[in-house]
C-alpha cells in the first residue's frame, strides 16, 4: 500500500467520480483506476462496486474512509504547523478559548503575562469547549479554556472556576432597580438566550419549566456577546455569562444576579506534556486575579 493509492481513494470518495478525482489529482482517469485497483489488491478488499461509469462505495470503503480521514487530519495539522512557523519564527504561546472569553478576558490575561514575562507572542484560537478540549489533548494549543463538566483524561487541569449566569437589562427597564432577578420576574419579558446548542441552555430551560413559565424568547444567539448588544439597544433582556454581560454598554444596561442560580464551570487545561512550562506557570498564578478583575463591577 502506498500513500498515493490512499490519496486516490480519499479523493475518489469525496468526488464520487473518476473524472472528478482525476481532475483534482491532475492525472488521467486510467491512472486513478489503476491506483484504486492496486489499493484493493494490497488490502485484499473490494472498495467500489462498478456499474458502467458509476462507482458505489462498498460498506468496507465507508468504514475505511473514517480511518483515512484521521490520517489526513494529522497531515493538515502538520501543514498548519508549518504555516504557523513561517508566520512566527519564534514559537507563539498558543491559547484556545470559547468566544465569550476570547475578548476582554484574554486581553487582560495576556497583558498580565506580558507584565510579568516581558514581550510575548501569542496565537489565539476560538472554538467550542468540546473542540478545545480535544485540541489541547492533542497538544495543538499550550493552554485552553472550556466549560465542560467532564474532561478527557489526557489533559492537565490548571485551574477551575465557577461563575453564575446573570440577567442583563436595559437601564430604563422596570426591573432594573431590583438587586436580584428571579425567573418569575421574566414572565412575558422579551428574552435573548443562547441557542439550543449552548452549554447552559438546558439549565435555562429547566429554570423556566420548574417555574411553570413559558419564556417569551425573541432571540436565540450563537455568541452571548450578541445578546449584550441587543439589550444595549433596549430590545429585551438576556440571560448570559457574566463575561459577555460586562461587554455591554455600562451607560445603557445593568447587570443583576439571577435566581435560581445557573452555574458555569470554567476549566483551564493544558496538554499532559507542557511545552512552555515557564509561561504556563506564570499564567496559572495570574488566573484568579485576572478572573476577579474581569468580573468586578
Amino acid at each position: 500500500m502506498t500513500f498515493r493509492q490512499v490519496d486516490a481513494f480519499r479523493t475518489l470518495m469525496t468526488s464520487r467520480t473518476m473524472t472528478g478525482a482525476a481532475e483534482r489529482m491532475s492525472i488521467t482517469q486510467p491512472a486513478v483506476s489503476r491506483l484504486i485497483s492496486d489499493l484493493e489488491a494490497a488490502l485484499d478488499m473490494r472498495l467500489f462496486e462498478r456499474s458502467g461509469p458509476r462507482l458505489r462505495p462498498t460498506p468496507a470503503a465507508l468504514r475505511l474512509i473514517k480511518e483515512v480521514e484521521r490520517v489526513f487530519c494529522g497531515l493538515d495539522y502538520i501543514e498548519e504547523s508549518a504555516r504557523r512557523i513561517r508566520r512566527f519564527p519564534m514559537d507563539p504561546f498558543r491559547i484556545a478559548a470559547p468566544p465569550f472569553l476570547s475578548h476582554a478576558f484574554i486581553a487582560r490575561l495576556v497583558a498580565a503575562l506580558t507584565g510579568r514575562l516581558g514581550d510575548l507572542t501569542i496565537s489565539l484560537h476560538t472554538d467550542t469547549s468540546h473542540a478545545i478540549a480535544e485540541q489541547v489533548a492533542r497538544s495543538q494549543h499550550d493552554v485552553g479554556f472550556c466549560t465542560l463538566t467532564s474532561l478527557p483524561q489526557d489533559l492537565t487541569v490548571l485551574h477551575r472556576m465557577t461563575v453564575a449566569m446573570v440577567c442583563l437589562l436595559p437601564r430604563t427597564h422596570r426591573l432594573a432597580d431590583k438587586p436580584q432577578i428571579h425567573v418569575s420576574d421574566l414572565e412575558d419579558e422579551r428574552l435573548y438566550v443562547l441557542g439550543k446548542s449552548g452549554s447552559n441552555r438546558p439549565q435555562i430551560d429547566k429554570a423556566f419549566a420548574d417555574a411553570r413559565i413559558t419564556p417569551a424568547i425573541v432571540g436565540e444567539v450563537l455568541h452571548a456577546a450578541s445578546s449584550a448588544g441587543f439589550v444595549s439597544e433596549a430590545l429585551g433582556v438576556a440571560l448570559l455569562d457574566p463575561f459577555s454581560a460586562q461587554m455591554a454598554s455600562r451607560t445603557s444596561t445593568v447587570i443583576r444576579s439571577f435566581r435560581p442560580e445557573i452555574p458555569m464551570e470554567i476549566a483551564t487545561v493544558a496538554p499532559l506534556r507542557i511545552d512552555a512550562p515557564r509561561i504556563v506557570a506564570a499564567l496559572k498564578d495570574l488566573l484568579d486575579p485576572t478572573f476577579q478583575a474581569q468580573l468586578s463591577p
